[in-house]
């Protein structure tokens, strides 16, 4: 494993509501430079949840987010194309001809990108997609009971043997949630701010900081630092978008991903 002695010593301190010394687009540049061509890969990876968002907007002509892969030009062409795409995305985009319904099954694209990513995945990217695709079920879950909705279509492109699957299915009638202990924190902080959208987003983002952070703990100079650090980058920026965001609105995005 390379260590990358001289960038890592480059990062400075993030914190949830202060504006990062290091933006984003920096970031990208340094780790293009100085990464290994292996390590980049897990960089791309990250980055392509960020790339199958943009093809979504893409689709209805909207603004697109500045963390994926692929500028519009590129994302463009590989959406003509097909190069630039993993096989996972080009299968969808085939079967799928009508924006329409491209739009209505988008969330089984969103699942085959944890799915897919995951099974290449080791060390803390893994570890990052695990949890980003755990919690995300969760909410999409929470929010679906908290509006009556119907959590086995929300969850109906999921596998249903999955463990947390089976376990969020198999409480859609309860009247109080029991999950694993690694989501307290979680399913506290949705139930005290769900009906205040500011304070439901930062919040996320506060959980999500602080559990990326713990997956890091004593690693410094490794791919697996400088990874963490560009997943907390990006929430950092993104709650500096939040006069712009509201929670609920976020909050209905992942249940859209996910249903």
């Amino acid at each position: 494993m390379t260590n990358y002695y001289f960038l890592a010593s480059l990062l400075p301190s993030l914190q949830i509501g202060a504006k990062p010394e290091l933006p984003f687009r920096v970031m990208g540049k340094l780790l293009k430079v100085n990464l290994t061509e292996t390590d980049l890969k897990q960089v791309r990876a990250v980055r392509r949840y960020y790339d199958i968002r943009n093809v979504r907007s893409y689709w209805i002509e909207e603004e697109l987010s500045p963390y994926g892969n692929l500028k519009r030009p590129d994302l463009e062409e590989a959406h003509l194309t097909g190069e630039g795409f993993p096989d996972y995305v080009n299968d969808f985009i085939d079967r799928f001809e009508r924006v329409d319904d491209r739009l209505h099954h988008f969330p089984s694209l969103i699942a085959s990108y944890f799915n897919e990513e995951m099974e290449e995945a080791s060390g803390y990217l893994l570890r990052y997609l695990t949890f980003e695709r755990r919690w995300r079920l969760v909410a999409t879950a929470f929010r679906s009971k908290a509006e009556g909705r119907n959590i086995a279509e929300e969850l109906q492109y999921e596998d249903p043997f999955d463990d947390l699957v089976a376990q969020l299915l198999a409480q859609k009638d309860a009247k109080s949630w029991q999950l694993p202990d690694e989501f307290s924190g979680l399913l506290e902080l949705l139930e005290e701010n769900y009906t205040a959208p500011m304070q439901l987003h930062k919040a996320l983002c506060e959980y999500r900081f602080e559990k990326l952070l713990s997956m890091t703990e004593g690693d410094f100079f490794s791919i697996d630092r400088l990874l963490g650090y560009l997943t907390r980058l990006i929430i950092v920026e993104k709650w500096m978008e939040l006069d712009q965001e509201t929670g609920l609105t976020a909050l209905d995005n992942i249940v859209k991903e996910v249903q």
